[in-house]
C-alpha cells in the first residue's frame, strides 16, 4: 500500500511533470511580493501627512543644495581657472556652520523651529536669485560668490538644527529608523541627481543661449526654487505641542545644553565617533581625483564612475538599514558599518596599489553602503536618546562636528603629499577601524546603548502616565 501509493505518485509525476507548476509559480511570485513588501515597509512612514509634506520639501531643498555646490564650483572655475578658488568657496560655506550651529540649536529648542526653516530656506532662495541676477547682468565676480556662499552657509546653519527638531515629533518613535534612513537617503540620492540636474541645465540652456554663463544663471534660478519649495512646505506642516527650553536667556540655554551633553557621555561618544568616521573615513573622497588620474590612470570617466559607485552604494546601504534596522540592534549597525567602512577604504587603497580599477570601484560602492548603515544607526540612537527639549542643542553640536569633518581632507592631502595617495587613503581607513574598535572596547555605554534607549522610554512612559493620573 505505501509502496503502491508511492508508485502512483511517481507514475503521476512522470505522466504530468508540469501539473503543479502553475501553483508553484504563483507561490514563488507571492513569496517574492511578500519579501519585497517587507523590504520596503520603511516607506510606510510617509503615511503621516506632516512628515510627508516635510519630506517633499526636504527632497527639493537638498537637491538644490547638492546642485548648488556643483554649479557654483563650475562658475568659479570658469571665472578663475584656479583650483584654490574652489577650496575658498567650500571654506566660506563651511565656516558659518562651525560658528552658528550651537546658537541655532538653542534657538530651535526655544522658538518655533518651523519659522527658522522658513527664514533660512527663504534667505537661501533669495541669495541664489541674487547670484542669478549678477550673472545675467554680467557683473558677477568671484568675491560675490564667496560672500553668497558665506551667507547661504549662515542661513542653512540656522535651518539644519531646526529640521532635526521638527521631523522626530512628526512620527512615532517606533519609526525613527525608517525616517532616519529616508532622510539620509535624500542626501545620498541627490549627491548624484542634484549635480546632474544643475550642470545639465547649464549645458542645455547655455547651448541654446550660446553662452554657458547664461545657462548658469538659469540653473541658479532653478536651485532657488528648490530652496523656496522647502520654505513653502513648512507653512503646511503642523507641529504637536513640544517641550521647550526654559532658560532665562538663549545664553543660559546654551550653557544648559553643554552641561547636559557633558553629563551624558553617550552623546559625546556618538558624536565623536561620527566626527572620526567623517574626518578620517570620508577624506578619501577628496583624494579621488588624484587617485583616479595618477594611481589608476582612468581619467575623468573613471573618476565619475568612482563617485557614482559610492552614491549607488550609499542608496543601497540606506535601503538595507531601513529594511533590517527596525529589528536589528542599532549598536550593531554602528559597529558593523564603521568597522567595515574602514576595511572597504583599505580595499580602495590596496586596489589602487595593484591597479585594479574595477575592484576599487566595488570597494568604493561598499564604502558608500557601509557609511549609510553607520549613519542610520548613529543618528537613530542619538534621536532616541535625546529629550525633545534638548534636541536642537544636541543636534547643533553634532552639526559643528559635521562641519569640521571636511577638514580631514587637509590631513589626507598632507599625508598624500609626503607619501602617496593610496597610503593616505589606507591610513584613513585604518584610523576608522582603530577608533571604532577602541570606543567599543572601552565604552560600556556604547555597547549597551539599546538598554539605555529602553530605560529612557520607560521613564518617558512613566512621566506621561503620571501626568494623566
Amino acid at each position: 500500500m505505501p509502496t503502491s501509493n508511492l508508485g502512483y505518485t511517481v507514475f503521476s509525476a512522470a505522466r504530468h511533470p508540469y501539473a503543479s507548476t502553475p501553483r508553484a509559480s504563483r507561490r514563488t511570485v507571492f513569496d517574492m511580493l511578500q519579501t519585497l513588501r517587507k523590504r520596503t515597509e520603511f516607506l510606510s512612514v510617509l503615511r503621516h501627512r506632516d512628515y510627508r509634506i516635510y519630506y517633499v520639501g526636504l527632497l527639493a531643498s537638498v537637491t538644490a543644495h547638492q546642485g548648488m555646490i556643483a554649479a557654483k564650483g563650475w562658475l568659479v572655475y570658469d571665472l578663475t581657472g584656479e583650483v584654490l578658488a574652489l577650496g575658498i568657496i567650500g571654506v566660506a560655506q563651511a565656516i558659518p556652520g562651525i560658528i552658528f550651529n550651537l546658537i541655532a540649536g538653542a534657538l530651535a529648542d526655544r522658538f518655533d523651529p518651523r519659522r527658522m526653516i522658513v527664514l533660512g530656506e527663504g534667505a537661501a532662495a533669495l541669495l541664489m536669485a541674487l547670484l542669478a541676477a549678477l550673472v545675467f547682468t554680467d557683473t558677477i565676480a568671484v568675491w560675490h560668490i564667496i560672500v553668497v556662499a558665506f551667507l547661504i552657509g549662515t542661513a542653512t546653519s540656522f535651518d539644519q538644527p531646526a529640521r532635526r527638531v521638527v521631523w522626530p515629533v512628526l512620527i512615532p518613535r517606533s519609526e525613527f529608523v525608517a525616517a532616519t534612513a529616508m532622510n539620509q537617503g535624500v542626501w545620498n540620492g541627490t549627491r548624484i541627481i542634484g549635480p546632474a540636474i544643475a550642470l545639465g541645465i547649464i549645458a542645455v540652456s547655455g547651448s541654446i543661449a550660446g553662452d554657458t554663463r547664461i545657462g548658469a544663471a538659469i540653473s541658479f534660478l532653478f536651485l532657488a526654487a528648490g530652496f523656496g519649495a522647502m520654505a513653502v512646505a513648512m507653512r503646511f506642516v503642523n507641529l504637536p505641542d513640544i517641550k521647550r527650553a526654559t532658560g532665562v536667556t538663549v545664553f543660559h540655554d546654551i550653557v544648559d545644553g553643554l552641561a547636559f551633553v557633558a553629563s551624558h557621555r553617550i552623546f559625546l561618544i556618538l558624536m565623536g565617533l561620527s566626527f572620526s568616521v567623517g574626518y578620517f573615513g570620508l577624506s578619501y573622497q577628496q583624494l579621488l581625483p588624484a587617485f583616479a588620474k595618477d594611481t589608476l590612470g582612468v581619467g575623468v570617466t573613471g573618476l565619475g564612475t568612482l563617485y557614482v559607485a559610492s552614491g549607488v552604494g550609499g542608496i543601497t546601504g540606506i535601503v538595507l538599514a531601513a529594511s533590517f534596522g527596525k529589528t536589528m540592534d542599532r549598536t550593531k549597525l554602528i559597529s558593523f558599518g564603521a568597522s567595515l567602512l574602514g576595511v572597504s577604504i583599505l580595499g580602495v587603497s590596496i586596489s589602487g596599489v595593484l591597479g585594479w580599477a574595477l575592484v576599487a570601484g566595488a570597494f568604493s560602492a561598499a564604502a558608500g553602503a557601509l557609511y549609510s548603515i553607520f549613519q542610520v544607526g548613529a543618528n537613530t540612537l542619538l534621536n532616541l536618546l535625546v529629550p525633545t527639549e534638548y534636541r536642537g542643542r544636541v543636534m547643533g553640536l553634532r552639526g559643528i562636528m559635521w562641519s569640521l569633518s571636511p577638514l580631514g581632507a587637509l590631513q589626507a592631502g598632507f599625508i598624500a603629499s609626503v607619501t602617496s595617495t593610496p597610503i593616505a587613503i589606507g591610513a584613513g581607513g585604518a584610523a576608522v577601524i582603530v577608533i571604532t574598535a577602541a570606543l567599543f572596547a572601552f565604552s560600556k555605554q556604547l555597547r549597551h546603548a539599546e538598554q539605555m534607549v529602553a530605560a529612557f522610554e520607560a521613564d518617558q512612559d512613566a512621566a506621561e502616565w503620571g501626568s494623566t493620573a
